[in-house]
């Protein structure tokens, strides 16, 4: 059930002793004592917070309030505390409790577990897939609740999902760094959901007017002349054809949207595990604050989702989702109304022509229908919220209630413990219901915890173990082409900024095609490993792609590609990049290795990998001009590079090439040097653009047209005052 704005509260459930994931991205905590109650028996810690009906936080309660049941057996309240005391993201609370925490113990158990210690406070601020506008919401709701200087009394970290998981700013209390973290943060490029429904808006809009086009001219043709029989007849076929032309079209923006939602649901997922990890070992109360524009949740990607919800519980970590869209301008109920109609419009067509003029089976049109209704991308947002104690803001611009609710949550709670009845460790879910004996009390809790006497491993779906066991064979399978490369752009910001990049072409893979269903389905890992230079792994991305759609659309589903993009932050040092992409379907796959050298942060002048440029696309909802850590944008232009795709060799060709210089830039010259072969072939001067503050980012090419076919390299030379610095790049004219 999606809920509005409204103040649910924090709850947390751990069973002690489990074991805690290892942290990521960690910035120093020490596990708190307050998960060792007991010493031989398990302790269940539930962290509560009572509202009354005005929404007000109720501080004054004791053990005998409280009422606690496990799948509906009452169970023995063993100690209560009172906490008021942690830490805000931004203002302080003023509670008028002279203990920060008081521990309540009921008579009855007099030799219980000791009270916890005072109570910390650590907020992760993650910012998930958001388009241009809805990051501006964000940041600006962010920006206006923190405050300009001083110490926050939490730690606050700020992540960004898109791609993959980024630590933008590792957990700190300085506000000024927490302020300057929320705005370096990029958006992920265009509204991807909005175009595609304005494109299907449009293709909906023709396919009714040539409908109702044919309708006439078959009235028409049954009432005119043999000549104008033969013309409406040539009208009903062009109009036949188009109305085909665009069933296809509409096939494939349906498969498209669904495959895009498995894609970032699967980022989304294992970003939030990353992140729940970076808090797992933290002290006192763990939140997270997520900024999304929606969390789709797919048969297929439910399992995920829980999964990031079990490890949440686990790790004690209570989740505030924030819908980023704001006010939304349409609803759910829209797209769903819109999709019934369609299949009304279908069914009329059917009934008055007595032919399946949709090409496809009706009941696919009311899968769809089910699909808009249960898939709501906010329905995600709501149950991971819901499932681990905190709340949904939703279709609301003012963010600065809900920041204060999270603080209030943050700042005061009940924490209470108990040894369970059910003692058994067998995995299943055991669900907690809490309750108040006053009247008017709002109680909010977790919803219950995983039986485990340790915490399973993070799931990566299933794929990565048999892409690992490819890429570890001797000699390494290269059953397809594929690319992969790592650059360094050493910005002051993040000195070890790596992104990574792998290319592969769907016409490469393998497709199962199900004729009674009439669907095709690939599968394709890719996995990225990083070792350093004594062979130790120090960072591992992956993804799965699942590939799915009409098997009347593959074909053009062969015409694509796959970017796998990832962002590191590395130390200086010489590291092994092993990539392996496992086609699942055929059993085969293809490893690269490459070695990535992370220089020292020079003093004076830095200078970028020097990048091959495939193609350049303008972004209209791009990063600002101060693109910060966004290491391939120039301006609102995203850069591709080209991973040792060979260029063509044509009239007027040209190869273009792009670097970024940092520091002193202020009186930096450049020269481009070609060799073939160790011999150089041509040198010039290059114009560098002028300075933006301490960063030059410069986009040149160089003519390709007379080069014979072959292998080149590009030395970039920069020197300024205080030093020289240069940079390689290879490439392959083709034949």
């Amino acid at each position: 059930m999606i809920r509005s704005s409204v103040a649910v509260a924090a709850a947390v459930v751990v069973v002690i002793f489990q074991g805690a994931p290892a942290g990521f991205a960690q910035s120093g905590g020490v596990p708190s004592d307050r998960q060792s109650f007991a010493a031989n028996a398990t302790a269940i810690l539930v962290d509560v917070v009572v509202r009354d009906r005005k929404g007000r936080p109720v501080t004054g309660l004791e053990a005998g309030d409280f009422e606690i049941r496990e799948d509906g057996v009452l169970q023995a309240i063993a100690t209560l505390s009172r906490v008021s005391r942690g830490g805000g993201i931004g203002v302080g609370i003023a509670w008028r409790e002279a203990d920060p925490t008081t521990l309540v113990r009921p008579a009855a158990d007099a030799a219980g577990p000791a009270a916890p210690p005072d109570e910390e406070t650590t907020t992760a601020l993650v910012f998930d897939h958001l388009s241009s506008e809805s990051l501006r919401l964000a940041q600006r709701a962010t920006l206006d609740y923190v405050p300009m200087s001083g110490e926050s009394s939490a730690h606050v970290g700020i992540f960004a999902t898109d791609p993959g998981l980024r630590r933008v700013q590792s957990y700190t209390t300085d506000r000024g760094l927490i302020r300057r973290a929320v705005a370096r943060v990029l958006p992920s490029g265009t509204a991807a959901e909005e175009h595609q429904a304005e494109r299907s808006d449009d293709l909906m809009d023709r396919r009714r007017t040539l409908q109702g086009e044919v309708q006439l001219a078959v009235t028409g043709a049954v009432a005119g002349s043999g000549a104008a029989l033969a013309r409406n007849a040539a009208e009903v076929g062009r109009r036949e054809t188009e109305l085909r032309l665009i069933q296809t079209e509409l096939n494939m923006v349906r498969s498209f949207d669904n495959l895009d939602r498995d894609h970032r649901g699967y980022d989304t997922a294992a970003g939030l595990m990353a992140v729940v990890r970076s808090l797992a070992e933290r002290p006192g109360r763990k939140t997270i604050v997520f900024f999304s524009e929606g969390l789709p949740v797919s048969p297929a990607l439910s399992a995920r989702l829980d999964q990031a919800i079990d490890s949440a519980n686990r790790a004690n970590v209570t989740v505030y989702a924030v819908d980023a869209n704001g006010l939304r301008a349409k609803s759910n109920l829209t797209a769903a109304q819109k999709e019934m109609q369609a299949f009304a419009e279908d069914r009329l067509v059917q009934t008055g022509t007595g032919s399946d003029r949709t090409e496809q089976p009706l009941t696919m049109a009311l899968e769809r229908v089910q699909d808009t209704l249960t898939l709501d991308s906010r329905s995600g947002l709501a149950r991971l919220a819901d499932e681990t104690g905190g709340f949904l803001v939703e279709q609301s611009n003012d963010l600065s209630s809900a920041f204060r609710r999270i603080d209030e949550d943050n700042q005061f709670h009940y924490l209470l413990t108990y040894s369970p009845a059910n003692a058994a460790f067998d995995g299943r879910f055991r669900a907690i219901q809490v309750k108040v004996r006053r009247p008017g009390m709002q109680v909010f809790a977790r919803k219950g915890y995983r039986a485990l006497r340790k915490p399973a491993a993070i799931d990566a779906g299933g794929y990565e173990q048999p892409a690992l066991a490819l890429l570890d064979r001797t000699p390494l399978p290269n059953a397809f082409p594929v690319q992969a490369a790592g650059f360094n752009f050493p910005d002051p910001a993040r000195p070890g900024l790596t992104p990574v990049l792998v290319h592969v072409r769907t016409a490469d893979l393998h497709y199962d095609v199900n004729p009674d269903r009439a669907t095709y389905a690939g599968q394709v890992a890719i996995v990225v490993r990083l070792r350093d230079g004594q062979g130790r792994e120090v960072q591992k991305f992956s993804q799965q792609y699942v590939l799915s759609g009409e098997a009347k659309d593959l074909e053009a589903a062969r015409h694509g590609e796959i970017l796998f993009y990832r962002e590191s932050d590395l130390a200086p040092g010489v590291y092994t990049m092993e990539t392996i992409v496992l086609d699942a379907g055929a059993g085969t796959g293809s490893a690269r290795l490459a070695t990535l050298t992370i220089p020292p942060l020079a003093a004076a002048l830095n200078m970028s990998s020097l990048v091959v440029v495939s193609h350049v696309e303008a972004v209209s909802d791009g990063p600002s001009a101060d693109v910060g850590a966004a290491p391939l944008y120039v301006g609102r232009n995203l850069l591709y590079p080209n991973l040792g795709e060979p260029l063509a060799r044509a009239k007027g060709s040209a190869l273009t090439f792009y670097f970024t210089l940092y520091g002193d830039v202020g009186q930096a010259t450049a020269e481009a040097e070609l060799l073939r072969d160790g011999a150089a072939v041509a040198m010039s001067p290059i114009a560098l653009p002028d300075a933006a503050g301490h960063r030059i980012q410069h986009v040149g090419r160089l003519p390709t047209e007379a080069l014979p076919a072959g292998t080149y390299e590009l030395r970039i030379r920069v020197t300024t005052p205080r030093g020289e610095v240069s940079r390689t790049a290879y490439f392959t004219i083709g034949e």
